[in-house]
Formats: C-alpha cells, structure tokens, sequence
C-alpha cells in the first residue's frame, strides 16, 4: 500500500535539526537545478548552472567575488621572444580627410557626391579612387 501524497507532505516524524519539517527527496519544486533539454519550450532559456563572477544584492547592486575572476599569467620572457605582429609596424596608418564637409564622414553631401562617381564611373574608375602612390590621402 503506497501513502497518499498528503501523507507523504507531512511527516511530523522527520524534521531538520532546527525543528523544521523536511518534505522529502522527492518534490520538485524545491530544487534549483539547471533545466534539461526537454524541460519548458524550444525558445526557454535553459542556462547552463553556472554561476558568475559574484552574486547581486538585496538592492539590486552586484558584488564581484575578485576569488572567482578568472586572471591569466603572462609567460616569463615574454619580451624577449621573437614573435612578431600580424601588421607591419612600419604600414602607415589610413587617414580620412573631409574637407568641405561639415559633418564628416556622416554628412549628406559626401554620399550624394559618392553615390553620382559611382553611377558615372564605376567602383573602380571614379577619381577618389585613383590615389598617388606619393601623396596618400583617403577621403571617405
């Protein structure tokens, strides 16, 4: 004979060590676990359990636990080795000159006049396009 789900609630006879009743392994609705893939719908977000960084106040603010703040060490004679970067250092940085133009690069004009070289010459024949391999100077 099984006992009835009422019974099973209360059981005075088992109790925490404060005096609480302890309501059993088997409820559901007490654990906080982290769903499965068959728990709740295709667009619940499921999470994954795990926890943060830290953990949020009564009011709302969030405290960072700095032991739990992943923190990596640079290997020893790291300026001494040989790598190189992946750009030149000695490539010339792009510079975009808007003169003429109030706004800069978001003004109006610079896309009207963009737009009328592109329909007139193409990408690759419009005079912005042609550049002197002296004087580089980009606009827009």
């Amino acid at each position: 004979m099984r006992p009835t789900q009422v019974a099973q609630l209360l059981r005075p006879w088992k109790k925490y060590p404060d005096g609480t009743p302890f309501y059993g392994w088997g409820k559901t609705g007490t654990k906080r676990w982290p769903l499965g893939t068959k728990q709740g719908n295709k667009n619940f977000y499921k999470g994954t359990g795990s926890s943060g960084i830290g953990r949020w106040t009564r009011k709302g603010r969030y405290l960072i636990n700095w032991g739990k703040v992943r923190t990596y060490v640079v290997p020893s004679g790291l300026n001494d080795t040989a790598l190189k970067p992946l750009v030149c250092e000695t490539t010339p940085m792009v510079r975009h000159h808007f003169k003429g133009y109030a706004k800069g690069a978001v003004d109006g004009k610079l896309y009207l006049q963009k737009v009328r070289e592109y329909i007139e010459y193409g990408a690759a024949e419009a005079p912005e396009a042609q550049r002197d391999e002296e004087n580089i100077k980009e606009r827009g």
